[in-house]
């Protein structure tokens, strides 16, 4: 059941971020809303594998510098056309990571997230993953608000289309 509710709250945000992406233009990737914030191409690098990449390195952990290089160089890749099939990809990574854990470990296996804070496996995967996506679906959001997208309203972002009236 836990790891239903994990999966279901991923896969929304992965659904709510595929349904922002068609939105994006080219003139949106260079837009930073102030000096040091990401821009939009570089949100949608880090959305495109970050779920994914987190998940490793609490159930794996082997992020080496090796394969940090390897994770940079395919997150550089990333374009408007192929951001979609990204997330996709990133969820079949995802759903496969928590699928092979138990119960057990979401309860009672410590992980350390990457500043060093420990947790038990499921909480860390809520504090990590799912508000990571949550919180830069929102910042990708307010870019294309931002820049010049008034259309975009509240349920844009926050109810998947098949659900929207």
């Amino acid at each position: 059941m836990y790891k239903d509710h994990l999966l279901f709250n991923i896969e929304r945000e992965i659904i709510l971020l595929k349904q922002l992406s068609p939105l994006i233009e080219q003139k949106d990737l260079d837009f930073r809303p102030a000096e040091k914030m990401r821009s939009t191409y570089e949100l949608m690098q880090y959305l495109s594998s970050i779920g994914a990449v987190i998940l490793r390195w609490m159930i794996d952990n082997d992020l080496t510098p090796e394969v940090r290089k390897v994770i940079g160089e395919h997150r550089s890749t990333v374009t408007i056309e192929n951001f979609p099939t990204r997330l996709d990809e990133q969820w079949v990574i995802i759903q496969s990571y928590i699928n092979n854990i138990s119960d057990q470990d979401l309860r009672s296996r410590e992980v350390e997230l990457p500043w060093k804070e420990k947790m038990v496996l499921g909480a860390a995967i809520m504090n990590a993953p799912v508000k990571w996506l949550a919180a830069y679906r929102m910042e990708l959001f307010m870019h294309l608000k931002m820049n010049g997208r008034p259309e975009l309203g509240t349920k844009d972002a926050w109810v998947p289309k098949a659900l929207q009236l």
